[in-house]
């Protein structure tokens, strides 16, 4: 007895020693892809994209400039999830159709938030290149919030700027953390900030996507946002879904120390926005594109600046509404 209990012994430890080696071999396909691309996705937050033969030459001066915002969902449409956009064609003609609107809204410059770069979930598209292409701007800024990989899936996304100006640099904002472990793990939501040549003159353009959990975060982001734009060498613009609403407005949130980041903004003296009271059409709101009933969506511009006009577009190919302005500085206003 003792023999053959010693005998199985012998069996079973050769059968343990492979069971440890499968599974080391199955714990390191699954996290080396993830830690690799987390510890190289410092180093691709963010990229420029220009024309070689334009890459100087700015378009020519305007008197205005049209700015526009959009949060594109991942290109998922109205969908909950973003599994859930469609087949791959389905999904490519919902580019072709963001791509057509922005054509037609025909912006100097456009900030996109929610922009796949080769996610699994939107087949592997660079979003951003997408647009560009289609809508044609020849420059764009990417930068990537949340990027990592596990296996054969890919998570990337975050903010992109399309221009049909040179720009100069682009710069990550790297907006406070809800959760520092989350911020680790997989991205967090940030910015994008960038030195844009209007015509011979530097504009500074931040793409931003704040918080959508905790309007303390929020605030946090816009007294940074604040910071930055105290360097007065170039007008600040700042578009993007702001995941806020101001009092008076439906949904206005206030953190523990009664703080709201658009009144935060407002606090500052140093932008103005659009709308200042709450619109009394429900079709100037910009969220849900299907039943819009809040505004979360804002340019945000200079104080020695204008709006000439400001629009909200019906279209319904994301659960956000796209939103434009044409801008002009007082003094160029007063000179018509």
């Amino acid at each position: 007895m003792q023999a053959q209990h010693g005998e199985n012994m012998k069996t079973h430890r050769p059968l343990k020693k492979w069971a440890r080696r499968i599974l080391v071999l199955c714990l390191a396909v699954l996290l080396l892809p993830y830690v690799y691309s987390r510890v190289v996705s410092p180093w691709s937050r963010v990229a420029i994209y220009s024309p070689a033969e334009d890459e100087n030459r700015a378009a020519p001066a305007t008197r205005s400039l049209r700015v526009a915002s959009y949060n594109i969902a991942h290109g998922r449409g109205v969908a909950e999830s973003n599994w859930d956009g469609g087949s791959a064609e389905e999904r490519s003609r919902r580019l072709e159709q963001i791509a057509e609107l922005l054509r037609e809204i025909d912006a100097d410059v456009v900030v996109l938030n929610e922009v796949d770069f080769e996610s699994s979930w939107s087949y592997s598209v660079n979003q951003a290149e997408t647009l560009a292409k289609l809508a044609g701007y020849p420059f764009r800024a990417e930068e990537r919030n949340l990027d990592f990989r596990i296996l054969g899936w890919t998570w990337r996304f975050g903010n992109a700027v399309l221009s049909k100006h040179p720009i100069l640099t682009a710069e990550v904002v790297d907006l406070p953390a809800e959760y520092a472990w989350e911020s680790i793990l997989a991205g967090k939501k940030r910015g994008i900030n960038c030195s844009i040549n209007v015509g011979g003159q530097q504009v500074r353009v931040i793409g931003a996507h704040l918080s959508h959990r905790l309007e303390a975060v929020r605030v946090n982001s816009a007294k940074m946002l604040s910071e930055m734009a105290q360097d007065k060498t170039r007008p600040t613009i700042i578009a993007g879904d702001l995941n806020s609403s101001p009092s008076g407005f439906p949904e206005s949130a206030k953190d523990a120390n009664g703080d709201n980041a658009i009144e935060t903004l407002d606090a500052s003296r140093l932008f103005q926005r659009w709308p200042v009271l709450f619109p009394s059409d429900e079709h100037d709101c910009t969220f849900h594109s299907t039943d819009p009933t809040i505004v979360i969506d804002w340019i945000l511009i200079p104080r020695d600046w204008s709006f000439s006009s400001y629009s909200v577009n019906p279209a319904t190919l994301s659960d956000h509404r796209l939103i434009y302005a044409d801008l002009m500085r007082r003094s160029d206003n007063a000179r018509k």
